[in-house]
């Protein structure tokens, strides 16, 4: 430890620095007053048994974070609008004076105004105290603990929540990219743990995207449980690569009223940027229940190359809220991007339908394996499997890649046959052969198998979990328009619930259950923790 200035007869080790039922060993050293140092006391051993103030790990919650407010009219910084909220789930008042916020922003609640939190109560730390409560309103003024120093970045970064004697509280890296929720990026709207999500803070639960939701109205909820999202009209399909001879050529846009009632139309927008919400009003009219409308698209123009699209209903009140966002890359031509079934929570590449019931999605090739936390770190891989039945040419006209944690472009002569896999991996299989025959081993596959393997990527899979995605590569519309990339799968893993913690480095793989198209790669239902079993 530190030098201890003062003496105490009695010292209390912080449970950060031991582990619960290990034994320990404990020596000490006294300084006298002329500086002369004694030897080392004899060992004092010890078994180490639960926190002292158990509470604070078990109920201390991050619960909203406010990390890119928008553009607002009461304020020409809308970055002074950031906030992070606490709660206290728990049943015991707990004693905030040992806890501070750490890594991206820092604050320490022994110098705040707030250092005790009831039972369901609530605690803030904000950006700038007087634009927070000049556009929240004073009533919040008894639950800011103080400003904290730093901002959140806009593109994500780290948030650790810390107690002195118990550790860290919860930490977690938000982001911007892919599974994040849109509109919380500058579209008004706060990010939210889902509740699920909360009792596994401390086991970094909030690292994974899809365990946050985005506020139920702009501006977020400060000091106040997040109401429950509103069931209601979502962006179903679209279509923003239309071909010339397509039925259907302009943009246009579908959406889906999932609920028992009609929704009148009137106050609802599309627009294809967060910071002008109102950007297309949609024409006066109904959904029906369980009904779909499609639109044609004359206020903008989807970029065939990639955008993002907004569902907003912006009645003039509290209320007022971005329905749904989606932010996609390139589409192919006459090829929609939509939900399955209608109103579901995963994307895919379809037929296009406007007005009637989302076709079935369109089969090519998947992510089958993903090997993210191998005993051996060198041992990483990925494997795509063919569900057709027909070859597959990843090098031809049109190219391929691997996209997102790892950055692969496949070899001009790369094929998998129907049925067929192949894996990749980080290291070059045609130079590194020690490299390769030592992962054939590991893996208990024969020479002989004829498994294709290519390499190297740049980068590694995170054991953490991130994204990653096959894509392949559409050309501009003219020399000087850079090439896009559409995505085939995508798959945006984690080490914690809901996905499988079998693959967590215990020498087990991801392995995907279902390569139907109706199922998608980011569904953590469809994977589990199995045997890895490269190219078989």
């Amino acid at each position: 430890s530190d030098e201890i200035k003062t003496f105490a007869s009695d010292i209390t080790i912080p449970a950060s620095a031991v582990r619960p039922g290990r034994t320990y060993r404990v020596r000490c050293r006294m300084e006298d007053n002329t500086g002369r140092w004694s030897k080392w006391s004899n060992p004092v051993q010890f078994v180490a048994g639960e926190p002292a103030a158990a509470g604070i790990l078990a109920d201390l919650r991050i619960t909203e974070l406010m990390y890119h407010p928008a553009q607002s009219d009461s304020i020409a910084d809308n970055e002074a609008l950031e906030f992070i909220e606490i709660k206290n789930i728990g049943d015991e008042t707990l004693d905030l004076s040992t806890v501070y916020l750490d890594k991206g922003v820092t604050f320490d609640f022994a110098g705040g105004a707030v250092k005790s939190l009831g039972p369901g109560r609530f605690v803030l730390v904000v950006k700038n105290q007087q634009a927070f409560l000049s556009h929240y309103g004073q009533a919040l003024a008894g639950l800011v603990a103080g400003q904290y120093s730093g901002k959140l970045a806009n593109d994500g970064e780290t948030v650790s929540l810390v107690d002195t004697w118990n550790g860290t509280i919860a930490e977690f890296d938000y982001g911007d990219g892919s599974g994040w929720p849109l509109s919380a990026d500058g579209g008004g709207h706060s990010l939210v743990p889902l509740d699920a999500a909360l009792l596994d803070e401390p086991r970094g639960s909030l690292n994974y995207p899809g365990n946050w939701r985005a506020s139920a109205y702009l501006g977020g909820s400060p000091g106040r449980d997040d109401p429950e999202p509103v069931e209601g009209v979502l962006i179903n399909e679209f279509l923003a690569n239309p071909s010339p001879t397509s039925d259907t050529p302009d943009d246009w846009v579908e959406l889906h009223n999932p609920t028992n009632v009609g929704v009148n139309l009137a106050g609802w927008y599309l627009s294809d940027d967060r910071t002008d919400l109102s950007k297309w009003a949609l024409p006066g009219g109904s959904i029906p229940a369980h009904g779909c409308a499609a639109f044609e698209i004359d206020g903008f123009g989807l970029g065939w190359n990639g955008e993002e699209l907004l569902l907003s209903h912006l009645p003039g009140t509290a209320e007022d809220r971005i329905a749904d966002a989606v932010e996609f890359k390139a589409q192919e031509p006459d090829v929609s991007r939509g939900r399955l079934p209608d109103g579901g929570q995963y994307w895919f590449r379809l037929a296009p339908s406007p007005g009637q019931a989302n076709a079935d999605p369109l089969a090519d090739l998947v992510i089958d394996e993903l090997m993210y936390h191998p005993i051996d770190p060198n041992e990483e891989y990925v494997e795509l499997y063919n569900p057709l039945n027909r070859k597959i040419d990843l090098g031809g006209e049109t190219a391929w890649r691997l996209d997102g944690a790892v950055s692969f472009d496949f070899p001009s002569d790369t094929r998998v046959a129907a049925g067929g896999r192949v894996v990749v991996v980080g290291f070059d299989p045609q130079v590194e052969t020690s490299r390769l025959v030592a992962f054939l081993v590991s893996y208990k596959v024969a020479s002989s198998a004829g498994v294709t393997v290519v390499g190297p990527w740049k980068g590694s899979l995170s054991n953490r979990g991130e994204r990653v995605a096959l894509e392949k590569q559409l050309p501009g519309d003219n020399s000087a328009e850079p090439a896009a990339w559409a995505v085939v799968d995508e798959v945006i893993y984690s080490d914690v619930a809901p996905w499988p913690a079998g693959a967590d480095g215990d020498g087990q793989v991801l392995q995907r259950i279902a390569v139907a198209p109706d199922r998608s790669g980011n569904d953590p239902t469809n994977w589990q923790a199995a045997a890895p079993s490269p190219g078989k």
